[in-house]
């Protein structure tokens, strides 16, 4: 439980855009900024100077939730760029024409003329590429900001509307965010659907043919009222002039100085060549990125099911032939040279590989040729192909060096359909990243700094082991609150009547315990105003506690004293904002029913049962009920009323460690005790524990306390 610490504007400031001078750079901020967002910037300001100066540097700067971070970074990052652009500019206007010394009269004999002074760089025009885009050098290095999910992003564009810094930006996201087109809309694969429509020559698509109108309109343009822009804006703006939103949004990324994206489109390399993003020289941020480790890992492995790989192939390219068929699951893996001999056994060998990739790139190209009139792969087939290639690549890469850092998996399963009932057998193909570095050095090779932020880093040297890269800068920023006057945290280690609040895996099934803490949240909703967020380690443990407060009515007497709500399991984004929205809004509103008058409230399981009973409730606010690494606990801040008890601290409802069953989870264990003096990694169980306590801490951090 916090007391509100919210940072205000300063008044005081002779300048009206109160400038501070950090590491030789003015920089624009709209507050008086507190100690540790002074330091904060101060970091950003020396990485990218050093950057500069040495070629590459990055850092790890961490500051918890509610100090300013988001806009600290932008504020220091757009500073570092307007300074480094006016340095160039002045660097180019102080040299001669080299043509001066042969031709003094015609070429100036070294001085600069009055026509070639600006008070902003122009880029550099460069011919078109193949594809019709017109590609510019720009005088300054690109800022490409990423976040974890849509809705941190907007978070970040309202931070970006409080500075005083508007450059060339753009925000890019998939069709799913962006289409106009209500026919392709409709459709149940709009990648899909937006595809066969560009290929259709004779009626094609109407929104893309006007996405210039979309780019090109006042409103975007310096000094328009979306010049600071977020992703509503543009397709605002595409409805009304029916244009491409999609499209427009990823021309004005070519010439932004900014760009804003969820980081899968910055780490995943198979992302990055889609949406045509270039990050050589660039300077990346990675807002919320505790989670990069496993980012990384991800975008380095493949898993393909046998119906997906002959839709690619036409055939059986590899032998599902290993298989004990009296067991219901078959694994098998292999590693190193064992791994390699397997894949020698499909045809696809380190001698023959390059030619594979070169008919591999043949097929992408033909199946993105939107003018191409010939056969070709659809769309998530190309998917699939690209995939795969891209783990190939990073396993085969410099002959073979990654080679221990895969595993090369067959599993067999019963498959399940669209509504989770069994199907037959099937096969899956995989290879799994087990060395999250083999993905994360390319990106900190090809960029200028790689910036890793977020409120829960710490313990820092794991990310340097684990992602391979020496990162120059480190910060671990103290909160800007008095944690002695304004935070009060405990642990409750027994319910109402002495029961023990143990939830191991061992008690957690009990229904002692599960009584228990429901008894235990219901004197906590008694006392606790507003709102209050409940953390559960996993689905599993909050469906079990669901369905046992409502088989005992448990859940009717939660509900009487706050109306509850329920983090969806997976689901559209649409789903959980609807239940945001609702849970802010119980909140919001206030007000107390009269004891005795009845009302509706939707109770809510993570299987997906719903219901609507008739209650007699007097409530006070709202909870919610989540899940650590789940939607809620990831980058989205309750401030003041919407979270006065983050339950999951005050209550430790277990310890969020990865399922210890998860055969992914027990080969990375495998993996670090192998490879921990050689890599100078944690040991498994270290970083077992690591993987708990930070996605704890980020589900305690989701408290703002501003």
């Amino acid at each position: 439980m916090t007391k509100s610490a919210t940072q205000k504007p300063n008044s005081a400031s002779k300048s009206p855009k109160n400038v501070y001078h950090i590491g030789g750079i003015p920089v624009e901020f709209p507050y008086k900024p507190y100690g540790s967002q002074l330091a904060f910037m101060a970091r950003v300001i020396s990485t990218l100077d050093r950057a500069q100066r040495d070629g590459h540097c990055h850092a790890l700067l961490e500051s918890p939730t509610g100090t300013g971070k988001s806009l600290s970074l932008l504020c220091s990052a757009l500073a570092w760029q307007r300074h480094r652009g006016s340095r160039t500019q002045n660097s180019n206007h102080n040299q001669p024409d080299p043509r001066a010394s042969s031709d003094p009269l015609n070429h100036g004999g070294g001085f600069v003329a009055d026509s070639q002074l600006s008070d902003s760089p122009a880029p550099e025009a460069a011919p078109p590429t193949k594809n019709g885009k017109s590609q510019r050098k720009k005088p300054v290095p690109t800022i490409f900001y990423a976040s974890r999910t849509h809705s941190q992003i907007s978070q970040v564009i309202r931070e970006y509307r409080k500075t005083s810094y508007r450059v060339p930006m753009a925000i890019l996201a998939s069709r799913k965010h962006y289409c106009t087109n209500a026919r392709v809309r409709s459709g149940d694969n709009l990648d899909e659907e937006c595809k066969l429509l560009l290929e259709n020559k004779e009626t094609g698509c109407p929104q893309f043919k006007n996405a210039h109108r979309v780019k090109h309109h006042p409103s975007f343009q310096k000094g328009g009222c979306h010049e600071a822009h977020d992703i509503e804006d543009i397709v605002k703006v595409g409805k009304l002039v029916k244009g491409c939103s999609y499209f427009a949004a990823r021309s004005m990324a070519d010439d932004a100085y900014i760009v804003f994206c969820p980081y899968s489109y910055i780490i995943n390399p198979v992302v990055r060549r889609a949406m045509e993003i270039d990050v050589r020289g660039a300077v990346l941020i990675l807002d919320e990125a505790h989670n990069t480790e496993d980012m990384s890992r991800e975008a380095g492995s493949v898993d393909v099911d046998e119906d997906s790989l002959r839709k690619v192939t036409g055939h059986d390219v590899i032998q599902f032939n290993k298989w004990d068929s009296e067991h219901l699951i078959s694994f098998s893996y292999w590693t190193g040279d064992k791994a390699l001999r397997e894949l020698q056994e499909a045809n696809i060998s380190q001698q023959c590989f390059p030619i594979l990739q070169e008919c591999a790139a043949k097929a992408l190209k033909a199946a993105s040729d939107t003018e191409s009139g010939l056969a070709h792969l659809s769309g998530m087939s190309a998917m699939t192909l690209e995939g795969l290639f891209s783990s190939l690549s990073y396993f085969f890469h410099d002959n073979g060096l990654h080679i221990h850092d895969y595993q090369l998996v067959m599993q067999r399963f019963i498959k399940k359909d669209a509504v989770n009932s069994p199907g037959g057998w099937t096969q899956s193909f995989g290879l799994w990243c087990l060395n999250p570095g083999v993905v994360f050095r390319n990106i900190a090779d090809l960029s200028l700094s790689v910036i890793l932020t977020s409120g829960t880093l710490s313990p820092m040297n794991s990310f340097s082991s684990e992602l391979g890269v020496p990162f120059g800068t480190l910060l671990e920023a103290p909160h800007v609150i008095d944690v002695e006057a304004q935070v009060w945290a405990s642990v409750i280690s027994a319910g109402p009547r002495d029961y023990s609040l143990n939830a191991s895996y061992k008690t957690a099934d009990a229904y002692a315990f599960q009584d228990a803490l429901g008894r235990s949240l219901e004197g906590i909703f008694k006392v606790v105003p507003g709102g209050s967020l409940v953390f559960f380690p996993s689905y599993k443990l909050m469906d079990k506690l669901c369905r046992r407060w409502h088989e005992t009515a448990q859940w009717s007497r939660l509900n009487a004293r706050k109306t509850l709500f329920v983090e969806p399991r997976g689901g559209s984004q649409e789903e959980f904002e609807t239940v945001l929205k609702g849970y802010y809004s119980s909140i919001n509103k206030g007000s107390k029913p009269a004891v005795g008058k009845r009302r509706k409230a939707k109770k809510v399981d993570n299987n997906g049962l719903t219901a609507t009973d008739s209650l007699d409730t007097c409530t006070d606010g709202a909870a919610f009920l989540a899940v650590c690494r789940g939607k809620v606990s990831e980058g989205i801040d309750f401030s003041d009323e919407y979270a006065r008890a983050v339950v999951s601290f005050v209550i430790i409802v277990g310890i969020p460690f990865p399922n210890i069953n998860d055969i992914q989870v027990a080969e990375k264990k495998k993996y670090n005790d192998m490879h921990k003096y050689s890599k100078n990694l944690l040991s498994g169980n270290d970083w077992y524990c690591h993987q708990a306590f930070r996605a704890l801490n980020q589900a305690a951090g989701t408290l703002n306390m501003e």
